[in-house]
């Protein structure tokens, strides 16, 4: 984690990080799914002589919370504590400041000090500043900083770990964002960077919008519980995964990691939204064996943050997001045979939202596919002719599952104290994948598309609808023939009252308020 390489852009990264490492992380945590068990490794680093790291139950206590860690343009990072009170005394007078690596949690015999003052009683405000080496190998942007004591000879954490916060100050590529329209097309605007190891070509300007995937190809880059073995020996096994979590559980991953994402956001032409990996609150398409879900959540907030500092501190107008899927709020219980393959998008972002938050908050977005209940069902309006119709429409009427008919579900959330972002502001949410099945005919794919439209153009917190037009399923097929197609090219253009009065007529409305909220 503490040596982040830059490395050629033409040269297998997978190969270079074993180069460098010499085989690190070649101990896999496969060998101990079968325990259902989860270690953190630590990195080998210093910490001062004589100082311990027993446990004393005792002497554990809350940790401060009102933490800053900031860096300015010229790599200087300013760590800024607001310690308690009641802080027991050090046994050596000192509060020294630790570095740590994204997946430690406690402080080790080995934990790199970085530095250290006086503890004085009469100053609750405690500062260091050291440099944040950026673009060095040993860059301190992807680590994290807590303060700690030495009390009863062992050393405890007095402020919760903390990033680094705003690492846009140390952006040399950033892009000016292009004003643009509420719809886009997957494949025109927005396309997907497939991370397995090697470095692909530049990234055309046209791609505004681009979502990372890990194909599982490079052991570097795939999490420990996502690699062969483990899935090998996963007690709720999932068919078929089509995309692997991405590794920040171990130096190695973190280094390449960072290193494949510096790449490809200094190569981007004008890439501004970034998601990491796709609907990640289903292990189906964000793959790692099975532990429990606050597990999961972990791991997936690790690689993030690692992904946001590496994105951020390339191109400071970026936007980076989280993806679900439609699955909102069914609350699932350990009994339901679903309760292992997805969880609900609510909880997800709860969670994640508490990790990110505990680690210092962050400008994060919401990337969610919103479609239609069932997929491969597009006359919503109307679910007489869909088998359990009514069951469908009863969970997009409780808000179980989240489709472009009900949109406010989300946005109403999302609009919670608890989930604004840094500066009290709703967090830039996208729907960056949604297609309409033609299997009940044109018109009525066409009148769904219109629906769909109109509602993101009704929600001003959505920023984007990105259509999914060419993909082809034997469950869901949403290509469009040429009735459909004029509909999509004219329903946001100059005629657009015309094509979606027309909608509204086939449907039979008279407003959308009746058919979407």
């Amino acid at each position: 984690m503490r040596k982040i390489f830059e490395m050629k852009q033409t040269i297998m990264i997978c190969l270079i990080a074993v180069m460098l490492t010499g085989g690190m992380g070649a101990r896999s945590y496969a060998a101990e799914v079968v325990d259902t068990q989860f270690e953190e490794e630590n990195a080998e680093i210093s910490v001062p002589e004589g100082i311990k790291t027993d446990a004393m139950d005792e002497l554990q206590q809350a940790k401060v919370r009102h933490v800053r860690c900031t860096v300015d343009k010229n790599g200087t990072v300013t760590y800024e504590a607001i310690l308690s009170s009641g802080l027991f005394a050090s046994d050596d007078g000192m509060l020294y400041l630790f570095e740590m690596a994204p997946y430690e949690y406690n402080v080790t015999a080995d934990t790199d000090v970085i530095a250290s003052a006086p503890q004085d009683e009469s100053q609750t405000t405690v500062q260091f500043t050291f440099p944040v080496n950026f673009r060095q190998e040993d860059t301190r942007l992807y680590s994290k900083f807590a303060i700690g004591i030495r009390s009863g000879g062992a050393v405890h954490l007095v402020t919760e770990p903390m990033y680094i916060t705003n690492p846009e100050a140390l952006a040399w590529n950033t892009l000016m964002r292009y004003p643009r329209t509420k719809k886009s097309t997957q494949g025109e605007e927005f396309n997907n960077v497939f991370m397995d190891g090697t470095y692909g070509p530049e990234l055309g300007w046209v791609f505004k919008t681009l979502q990372v995937l890990n194909t599982g190809d490079c052991e570097a880059l795939t999490h420990p519980m996502s690699r062969a073995d483990a899935r090998a020996a996963d007690a709720r096994r999932i068919k078929n995964p089509m995309y692997y979590m991405f590794n920040a559980s171990d130096e190695e991953g973190v280094r390449t990691l960072a290193a494949n994402m510096e790449y490809y956001v200094a190569n981007s032409k004008g890439g501004e939204n970034w998601i990491i990996g796709n609907e990640v609150n289903t292990r189906t398409w964000n793959y790692m064996a099975w532990t429990d879900w606050d597990t999961y959540i972990k791991e997936y907030a690790q690689a993030f943050r690692v992904m946001y500092n590496a994105i951020m501190s390339t191109n400071a107008n970026a936007r980076v997001y989280v993806c679900l899927d439609q699955i909102w709020d069914k609350n699932l219980t350990p009994s339901d045979k679903e309760y292992y393959q997805y969880m609900d998008g609510k909880d997800f972002l709860e969670k994640f939202n508490a990790l990110i938050k505990q680690g210092g908050d962050i400008n994060w977005g919401v990337a969610q596919h919103p479609y239609t209940n069932p997929m491969g069902y597009a006359k919503f309006w109307d679910m007489s002719g869909c088998k359990k119709g009514d069951a469908y429409a009863a969970q997009v009427a409780a808000g179980q599952v989240v489709t472009f008919q009900n949109l406010s579900v989300l946005t109403d959330f999302m609009q919670t104290p608890a989930m604004l972002d840094t500066n009290g502001n709703v967090r830039h949410i996208i729907l960056s994948e949604m297609g309409i099945s033609n299997a009940q005919g044109s018109e009525i794919q066409a009148a769904a598309l219109c629906a769909s439209y109109a509602a993101v153009m009704d929600n001003p917190l959505i920023d984007e609808m990105m259509y999914l037009l060419v993909y082809s399923d034997p469950g869901m097929d949403s290509s469009l023939d040429s009735f459909s197609q004029k509909i999509y090219d004219e329903m946001d253009g100059a005629n657009a009252d015309l094509y979606l009065d027309w909608a509204k007529s086939y449907i039979g409305i008279s407003d959308w308020s009746e058919i979407i909220w």
